[in-house]
Formats: C-alpha cells, structure tokens, sequence
C-alpha cells in the first residue's frame, strides 16, 4: 500500500511539474469597477497549483474595489466629487514555471495630489505560490527581503540590494530617461538601497526592476531590465534563466 502510494504521489508531482513547464492561457474577466480592471485568471486550471492562483488573485480584485470605495467615501471638501481610482493590469509572463503580474494603481481621494503605485506579483505555477526570491536570486541580488504596501493594502515583497540598484542605475543610464539630468538626479538621490520591485518580463528577456519616487518626479520611476544572461552570470538560479529564456523567445 505504501508503494502504490508513493507512487501516486510521484506521478502527481510529476504532473504538476509538467503543468508548470506549460505557458498559460490566460483570460481577462470584465473591469471590477469603472476604469479598474480585473486581474488576469488562468483559464481552464489544470491542477491545483493554478486553481491556488486564480483563487489568489480573486482576492486582490477585492481589496481593490474595497480600497476604492473607501477613497471615494473618504474624499473631503471641494474635490471630493472628483474623487477616483484606477487600476490597469498587465501579464508579462504567462509561463513556463512562473507567471507575473503588475499592477498600476491611479487614484484621487483627496488632497493636493492623486497617488501612483505600482507593484508586482510572481506565482511559482508548480506550487501556486508566491516565488521566493531568496531561491531564485543569489545573496547579492537579494539583499533583504521587506514587505511593502500597495495602495490597496496588498503586502508584496521588495528587494533591498545595493547590487541590483546598481544594476538599475547602470541599466536606467542607457534609457532616454536616464539622459535628463533631472531624471537622472530623482532617481540617483536618497537611498543607496531602495526597496525595488521586481518582476519577470518576457518581452524583453529579464528581471524589470522599479522603485517609487516622490510624486513630482514620479514620471522619472522608469523600469530597467536587468537581461538574462546578466542574471546568469550573477548567479541566478539556472531554472530562472531557462523560463525567461523560453518565454522570450516566444515573443
């Protein structure tokens, strides 16, 4: 009994690796709300792992339209009326092993200025988890691992690394962004490790890499991808690298 049930097990875990070397097919639902999108599900889950994910991402449809509400309700004096909230979403990898999302949120509830935020979410498809980047990063590219807040509330991890941020600002020196002196000063001043959002990026074949700045340079808060290939030669997990790779080269 205990073989055949090992034996299950095995061709179950097999299945599920199988799965996650897969690239996804993924659906939009309709906007949770005027002007704020829905996140992206996966249609047709084929193990529990993707019916983890899509569960997970439900939820952050309802922080969002509780968030919105609740600036809407907040929002005092003259500009209340013009109170709003916005969200856009965007899939940049859909498989295989990982898919990743970020989130922009836009909102005015209020006060001299409407925010801006963005952050990023990457489920490993073989557990239907957030990925932990501690096993796919090396020590340097990590750094520490902190937890930050998006404007709805969502807790979603940050990399605090003097190495990556140094790759970022060789990698943002290169963009047209980075040739503006003003921009150019924004986002060299203060830390020398900020908290850095991270995701996957299929399209360019990297890890993108984004931080916040103060809202009157925030248009100065570009991405820079880091490429595979520098992630590999910085140590990257092998298994990393592969899915970037092949993600890429379906673009």
């Amino acid at each position: 009994m205990r073989a055949f049930l090992a034996g299950c097990f095995a061709a179950a875990s097999a299945h599920g690796a199988d799965a996650a070397d897969r690239a996804v097919t993924m659906i939009t639902p309709s906007p949770v709300a005027k002007g704020v999108a829905a996140m992206p599900r996966i249609a047709g889950p084929v193990d529990a792992a993707e019916r983890r994910i899509n569960v997970a991402v439900r939820q952050l449809d309802g922080s969002v339209v509780k968030a919105a509400a609740e600036c809407r309700r907040d929002a005092e004096g003259p500009a209340a009326p013009d109170a709003d909230w916005s969200r856009e979403v965007e899939v940049t990898m859909a498989g295989p092993r990982y898919l990743s999302y970020v989130i922009t949120d836009d909102a005015f509830c209020g006060g001299a200025h409407p925010a801006t935020g963005t952050m990023s979410i990457i489920y490993d498809l073989e557990t239907g988890r957030p990925v932990d980047w501690a096993t796919l990063l090396p020590p340097a590219l990590v750094g520490k691992l902190t937890l930050q807040t998006g404007m709805d509330g969502t807790r979603t991890v940050a990399l605090t690394s003097p190495s990556l941020h140094a790759l970022y600002l060789k990698g943002y020196g290169a963009t047209a962004m980075g040739h503006d002196a003003d921009c150019r000063d924004a986002v060299a001043a203060g830390s020398e490790s900020p908290p850095l959002s991270v995701w996957l990026d299929a399209r360019a074949g990297g890890l993108a890499v984004q931080f916040d700045l103060a809202h009157v340079v925030q248009a100065c808060a570009l991405a820079v991808v880091i490429p595979a290939a520098a992630l590999a030669a910085a140590g990257a997990n092998p298994e990393l690298v592969r899915a970037i790779a092949a993600a890429h080269a379906r673009h």
